[in-house]
């Protein structure tokens, strides 16, 4: 995924345009639960975060989703790309300064 094209789109607030754009509402809502058969990412080993990853990877491969989805592994991404994510509040600080946050691959996972 080429993270320019998403330079190109602001919020409507962003552009400063409108009869209140002086004004900015922002609510956020963030769920976490857990996979059953899985331990909270703080308990859970590299090999499990791995089979996790590959899991959910296959599945979100799967989706016929409009628009398609990408997969983006952050470890991978420039820290410009990083800090884009961070602003853009698309990713959390913490995850894009997890360095080597990629699990390795899980033998029985399909990547």
């Amino acid at each position: 995924m080429n993270l320019d094209t998403m330079t190109q789109n602001s919020g409507e607030w962003l552009r400063g345009t409108g009869p209140e754009a002086d004004i900015v509402i922002s609510s956020r809502i963030r769920l976490a639960r857990n996979l059953s058969t899985f331990p909270f990412t703080n308990r859970a080993s590299a090999h499990q975060k791995a089979e996790v990853e590959h899991m959910l990877r296959d599945k979100l491969g799967k989706l016929d989703a409009n628009p398609r989805l990408d997969y983006l592994l952050v470890p991978n991404l420039s820290a410009l790309d990083r800090q884009f994510l961070v602003e853009r509040q698309l990713i959390s600080r913490e995850l894009a300064n997890a360095e080597g946050r990629a699990a390795s691959p899980c033998p029985q996972a399909k990547p």
